[in-house]
């Protein structure tokens, strides 16, 4: 009898524990990863479309650049943590840990060098032993890694409000007045 309640007790607790990330951790793994430039560069494919932003001068698609990547990388980030799931804080500190291990730095110094070389910047990627190979492999197997990477490419939208948020940031920080329905 004390046997099933103390299991039963033990799965409580575990499902009452489990956290889903938050944005604000994804975007300190997302650093480490050399991606916190993913939404700046996801803002090219807006100024491609927009006769508004393609009209700016080069302080204007700064400063536009700028904002629209916070935004898009906020979308990213809670995009990510959502598709971590309700035990995504586990995920987390399962990644964090990996990263401060020595094939946990190597594979982050690779992302960092891959990122830079597809921002168009020289980066040469680091030598990584064999055996962090190995220990970086295995990690790519996990869920942690899995769901992470998932959710960067997760068709999960963008927030119907996105255009609105866009205008008023260019507004407000940008003093450029966008329509939000050139984004629709």
């Amino acid at each position: 009898m004390r046997v099933p309640a103390l299991l039963a007790g033990l799965l409580l607790a575990g499902a009452a524990s489990a956290q889903p990330a938050t944005p604000a951790e994804v975007a300190v793994i997302m650093h480490q990863l050399g991606m916190e430039g993913l939404g700046r560069n996801s803002a090219d494919v807006l100024f491609s479309v927009s006769p508004t932003l393609q009209a700016l001068d080069d302080s204007g698609r700064d400063c536009a650049a700028t904002q629209i990547g916070k935004l898009l990388d906020a979308h990213f980030q809670q995009q990510i943590a959502g598709n971590l799931g309700d035990d995504g804080a586990a995920l987390v500190v399962e990644f964090t840990q990996f990263l401060a291990t020595p094939a946990g730095k190597d594979m982050g110094r690779t992302f960092q060098a891959s990122a830079a070389a597809q921002q168009g910047a020289n980066a040469e990627a680091p030598q990584v032993s064999e055996a962090n190979k190995v220990e970086i492999a295995r990690f790519m197997g996990t869920p942690a890694f899995q769901r992470f990477i998932e959710g960067i490419s997760a068709d999960g939208g963008m927030p119907e409000n996105i255009g609105e948020a866009m205008s008023g940031a260019l507004k407000r920080e940008c003093r450029i007045d966008f329509d939000p329905e050139q984004i629709s």
